[in-house]
């Protein structure tokens, strides 16, 4: 999977964990760059797991949450786009040795590379593709068309193709999914005891999709805790409101969203999802320089209890004053919210044989 961020790997953990609801125990050989620390988080007890550390995407080259290198990042897909004929042999051998039912990639074309050299069913998973994200910056950088028909090539090799929504640009041969989310496993006493708060104790949530940054909160609420996921290795308290907590804390991220009162940050799919999927009010900054956040705006708006932030708002905690107004704004009826990753498992257990 892409580690663009943890929204792929997110995906890829909600479907593994409802396969792994049908069979007795599922072996998975993951490749990818997701910390090993995620997958034993998320994966259930049945799941057998063997990681290898590697580059399977480039993504964007981003240092931060809300800025790109489109420059490096050409430079470097140029490089991995050559698909080292002696990575992919290493490669290869592993994957023949572990004699997969299927490969499933979330966007990183490596993974369908690698699959269609294989005779056995290739996967692809998606809300947005790299061809077309790329798209614009063809006007300034000339060389991302060859880029752009190099992945449209790689990723038109998949025996079968998953699009979740929201999904950029509509593929007609493609299954279409719900959007796909992890389930929470606690209950929202459970999450407040490990917290530390009391039953009656309300806190929002801030989170930046897996990569960590700065925040200069200057106003806070006292009616409202602030919990800050992070790279500190460690829980500790900032005055009486502020919690930081480490990435892989023991309450696992989807159960710190459905315990919360609110979720304040970066607009990625993982978050937008698992928010859509609870029922929890999203206040959400964008990346407007990255295609995708138009499609994700759109559905915030229409499937949400949402609000816009800029991003000096949401890096000085001014949020905080506007939470009291979202929380009053009307909600649009609720539909029953079914989890995408179960339309994605029928779809790929019917393509394997396997209903």
């Amino acid at each position: 999977m892409s580690p663009h961020g943890l929204g792929h790997a997110t995906r890829v953990a909600a479907i593994l964990q409802e396969i792994a609801r049908i069979f007795k125990s599922v072996d998975v050989l993951l490749f990818g760059e997701t910390p090993k620390w995620f997958w034993e988080s998320n994966l259930p007890s049945n799941c057998s797991l063997a990681l290898h550390h590697l580059q399977t995407d480039i993504g964007f080259v981003q240092k931060v949450p809300f800025q790109h290198d489109a420059s490096q990042t050409l430079k470097d897909l140029h490089q991995f786009l050559a698909f080292s004929p002696y990575k992919q042999k290493e490669i290869l051998k592993i994957i023949e040795s572990f004699q997969p039912e299927c490969i499933l990639s979330d966007i990183s074309p490596l993974g369908v590379e690698i699959g269609s050299k294989l005779s056995i069913p290739n996967i692809l998973m998606e809300n947005f593709t790299w061809d077309w994200i790329y798209q614009p910056f063809q006007e300034q950088l000339y060389a991302y068309k060859n880029i752009i028909q190099k992945l449209a090539h790689t990723y038109s090799k998949a025996s079968l193709r998953l699009q979740c929504h929201p999904f950029c640009k509509d593929i007609p041969e493609a299954k279409k999914l719900r959007p796909v989310f992890r389930a929470p496993s606690m209950s929202k006493n459970e999450v407040l005891e490990k917290l530390g708060f009391s039953e009656k104790e309300n806190y929002v949530l801030v989170t930046t999709g897996g990569i960590s940054m700065r925040h200069e909160i200057k106003n806070s609420t006292s009616q409202y805790k602030i919990i800050i996921p992070g790279l500190q290795p460690e829980m500790n308290r900032w005055g009486s409101s502020i919690i930081h907590l480490p990435m892989n804390s023991c309450i696992p991220f989807p159960d710190l969203v459905n315990a919360s009162t609110m979720v304040i940050g970066k607009a990625g799919y993982g978050t937008v999802s698992e928010c859509w999927g609870m029922g929890i009010p999203f206040m959400g900054v964008f990346r407007d320089s990255f295609r995708e956040s138009e499609i994700l705006r759109v559905f915030c708006e229409k499937e949400l209890k949402f609000r816009e932030i800029t991003l000096p708002e949401f890096l000085d905690g001014s949020w905080s004053e506007l939470i009291t107004e979202l929380l009053k704004k009307q909600s649009r009826p609720i539909a029953a919210k079914i989890n995408g990753a179960h339309d994605a498992c029928v779809h790929i257990l019917t393509h394997l044989g396997k209903v």
